[in-house]
């Protein structure tokens, strides 16, 4: 489960670091990863760890998935 999410963290701080290549800038970014964590805490009082910890990945993975998607859209403008 470690990797699992050391895998997520590396990624999108890979994708936060590629900076101007999205078109979400970094502020909405840091909010929405905010955001996530702050969900992950509170899933966590109320579940299981393992599962804030599942839950806090697919919320990272539908983020990069939009910034893809925002990077496709305005690739093919």
């Amino acid at each position: 489960m470690k990797t699992m999410i050391l895998t997520a963290s590396a990624l999108a701080a890979s994708l936060l670091m590629a900076g101007s290549a999205f078109a979400m800038d970094s502020d909405a970014i840091e909010k929405h990863m905010a955001e996530i964590n702050q969900q992950a805490e509170q899933t966590t009082a109320s579940k299981s760890r393992v599962e804030a910890l599942e839950n806090q990945v697919q919320q990272l993975q539908e983020l990069i998935r939009m910034m893809l998607e925002e990077e496709d859209a305005d690739t093919s403008s």
